[in-house]
């Protein structure tokens, strides 16, 4: 079933269906966002830097320290 296809359903729907549809599309969303809430920063911006060898921590604050004094300099 397309999104467009499952738009057209909801309000077809009986509203006891439609709370626990909501409800179901909440509980997929709390448990994206707690995933996501459970990575640092450095593994949601996995792959936006192309390195031929995988970057440290210190790394990647050395990096953000350099540019940080550039734009201030």
């Amino acid at each position: 079933m397309t999104l467009q296809e499952m738009l057209r359903e909801i309000p077809r729907l009986t509203t006891r269906e439609q709370l626990l549809l909501l409800e179901a599309v909440s509980r997929s969303l709390r448990a994206d966002l707690d995933a996501y809430d459970m990575h640092g920063s450095a593994e949601r911006l996995l792959g936006i830097i192309t390195t031929d060898e995988e970057l440290t921590d210190e790394d990647v604050e050395r990096i953000r320290f350099e540019h940080l004094t550039e734009k201030h300099s």
